[in-house]
Formats: structure tokens, sequence, C-alpha cells
């Protein structure tokens, strides 16, 4: 068997060291790759590295989470997978600083993943549909988050930077983002608090202040969706969503995300 080092190296000194350094380059970059999944091993469309990102089908494994913020979005647009067009994933953040992107099923058996992390100052990333295609999911079979580490007064906090998708158009903006969040158990009902943060991230004043969904029915393993009202002022602010089990306890998560104005 060949060696594709050796076959570089016939090539012309200038040639060889720009093909051998983009190669150093593409190994060098972070494995964006979830280690605690388990990719389909024996499925052409398994879970696995596919060049700047890892994208694919997985078996179903244990979580202890019982509740989970799967989507994060200012816009979502339909797509057409017949199209070759990849999808532009769009974001604004505080500061340049390396985001990872992450998709996932919201479909009921479908276990289905994507994972990417882009560079520090990129606020773009264009994903093809070469996996989502053959697969047939659709718009509402999926979720988007990005996420990057910021540091406030001291405290690492995984701020989350509402995305923007679409396929054959620029998107236009929208009055709310569009939260997506997972149970694994029936609730009985969710409530929603938003905040500003003191320097520490901590929540400071309550714009929202543990307003109930109200939709009567949330079964297990069924994405919940709703809309949160976009604030006023740029900055990061905080999120917390609270959920009672059906038949009885509470689970509450909390996150921060970043609105730009």
């Amino acid at each position: 068997m060949s060696h594709p080092v050796k076959k570089l190296s016939q090539l012309p000194g200038t040639l060889f060291l720009i093909l051998f350094c983009q190669i150093l380059t593409v190994y060098a970059q972070e494995n964006p790759c979830d280690p605690n999944l388990n990719p389909r091993s024996k499925d052409p469309l398994r879970y696995e590295r596919r060049g700047d990102r890892c994208e694919g089908l997985y078996y179903q494994g244990k979580t202890s989470a019982a509740l989970s913020l799967v989507s994060l979005t200012e816009t979502f647009d339909e797509y057409n997978l017949k199209s070759a067009q990849p999808l532009l994933v769009e974001w604004n953040m505080p500061k340049a600083q390396k985001i990872q992107i992450r998709a996932q099923s919201v479909k009921p058996g479908l276990f289905y993943r994507m994972d990417t992390i882009r560079a520090s100052g990129e606020t773009a990333y264009r994903w093809p549909t070469d996996v989502l295609r053959p697969l047939s999911i659709s718009r509402r079979d999926i979720g988007l988050v990005g996420w990057a580490l910021y540091s406030l007064d001291g405290s690492n906090r995984n701020v989350y930077l509402p995305l923007r998708i679409t396929q054959n158009r620029r998107t236009s903006s929208a009055q709310n983002y569009q939260v997506q969040i997972w149970p694994v158990r029936e609730l009985q009902e969710v409530f929603v608090s938003i905040a500003t943060i003191k320097s520490d991230g901590g929540p400071a004043r309550f714009l929202q202040d543990g307003n109930a969904l109200g939709y009567g029915y949330y079964p297990a393993e069924r994405a919940i969706t709703f809309k949160i009202p976009k604030p006023e002022n740029p900055g990061i602010y905080y999120l917390e969503i609270g959920a009672t089990l059906r038949n009885g306890g509470v689970v509450t998560i909390e996150h921060w995300f970043y609105h730009a104005g």
C-alpha cells in the first residue's frame, strides 16, 4: 500500500511544501467529535469525522440530564434537501473566541448529531447537506446550538450565541429567539426566567421571572418549543428554565446567552 506522504515527496519542492503544510493543518485542528457517542459502526452514515465536522448516526445512550437545551436560534429557515446548496449558519459574539456548533435530532427514534468547532473570529459556517439529505432530516427534525467559553469575573461560562440558519438567502432579523428543550421524563409545567447579570454571571435584575408556558401537556422525549423576547440592550443574559415533573419533583437548568442588539 503506497504512502500519501511518499507520493507527495515526488512533487516539485514548493508544491510539496504547500500541500504538506495543508495536510498538517487539517490534522492539527481540534477534533470536534464527541467521544461519548457510540457511532453505528457498520452504517456508512455513522457519526464520524467528515472534514471540518463530525456528523452522522449513533446508538442511543443513557443520559443523566432530565432536561436539556437542544436549540437556541434567532432564525431557522426551511431548507431544500434536493438542493446542493449548503446551509449558512451565522452568529454574533461579544468578542473573538472559538465557537462550538451542535445540531441534534429532535425526532423521536432518530439518533443523529453534528459537531463542529470554528476558529476564533469566525462568524459564519457553511454546513454541507450531504448527510442530512440521505437521512431525509428536515428543518423540524433538528435543533441547533452554538456556544463559546467566556470568563465573567473569573467564572468561566458557556455563553450561547443565537444562530441564524438559512440556505438560499440572508435571513432577516426576528423579534424573538426560539428555544427548544428536551425532557427525558413527562413534565407538568415549564417556567422561564431571563435576567441581566452581575459581574460573576449570576442573575441581577429579572426581565421575566418564572413565566409559565401553559401548554398543558409535556410528554417525555418530545421537544418543547417556545420563544423568548429579545432584551432591549446588547449584552450577556441569564436564562433559567425550570420544570415540575408529572410524578413529582423539580428540575432546573441555567444558561447564559448573548444578545447583540
